[in-house]
C-alpha cells in the first residue's frame, strides 16, 4: 500500500492582502526564509496548537491539556507552569525562532540567516551529534544544547611569490648550464 503525502500548511485564503503581504515579506526577510511556504508550514503548526488549546479550554480535559502543554514545553514554547490558555497567546515568530536555522544565527556561529542556512543546508551543523541538513528542523530545548557547528576546512596555502620566484631562479640557472654544456659540446 502506498502512502499519499498530504500538504503541511494551507495557504491564504485570499490572494492579495497588502497587510499581510508586507508581513510575510518582513519575516521572510527577518529569519531568512526561502520562500513564504516555509510561513505558511509555521502558521499551520501554530494553528494547530491553538485548535487543540480552544478545544481542551471547551472540554475542560485537565490530562489532555497537561500533555498538550508539556509537549509546546518541550519545544520551548511555553514554560513549565503554563496554562492552556497560554497556547492561544502565541505567536508565529515564537515557532520561527525554534527553528534549526534561527538558532545556529542566535547562538553567533553565522553572520545572517542566510549564512546560517547554508551553513544547515551544506551539513555543518549537528545536532547531538547527527548531521541534520534541514533548515526548517524544530529543535527541542534539550536538543538546542548539543548543537555543533563544522567550521570548513582551510584549503591548503598556495606557494606564496618569494617561493615561485626562488623555483624560477633555479630553474633558469639549470637551463643556462645545459646550454653552455651544448656549447662546449658544438666547439669541439
Amino acid at each position: 500500500m502506498v502512502k499519499t503525502l498530504k500538504k503541511q500548511y494551507e495557504t491564504p485564503n485570499r490572494a492579495w492582502n497588502q497587510e499581510r503581504i508586507e508581513t510575510e515579506d518582513f519575516l521572510k526577510e527577518k529569519y531568512g526564509l526561502k520562500n513564504k511556504r516555509e510561513i505558511y508550514k509555521a502558521y499551520s503548526e501554530l494553528r494547530s496548537f491553538r485548535r487543540q488549546a480552544r478545544k481542551l479550554v471547551a472540554q475542560q480535559d485537565t490530562e489532555q491539556a497537561k500533555q498538550i502543554i508539556e509537549k509546546a514545553n518541550k519545544l520551548g514554547l511555553v514554560k513549565t507552569d503554563a496554562e492552556i490558555t497560554d497556547l492561544l497567546t502565541l505567536e508565529v515568530e515564537d515557532i520561527l525562532n525554534r527553528r534549526l536555522q534561527t538558532a545556529v544565527e542566535r547562538r553567533g556561529h553565522a553572520q545572517s540567516p542566510l549564512h546560517a542556512r547554508q551553513l544547515v543546508t551544506h551539513g555543518r551543523v549537528k545536532v547531538n551529534g547527527e548531521t541534520v541538513n534541514v533548515p526548517g528542523y524544530t529543535l527541542t530545548k534539550e536538543e538546542e544544547k548539543t548543537i555543533e557547528v563544522e567550521e570548513p576546512s582551510e584549503p591548503e596555502p598556495e606557494e606564496t611569490e618569494s617561493e615561485a620566484e626562488e623555483d624560477v631562479e633555479e630553474d633558469g640557472s639549470e637551463e643556462a648550464e645545459s646550454e653552455d654544456t651544448e656549447n662546449k659540446e658544438d666547439e669541439e
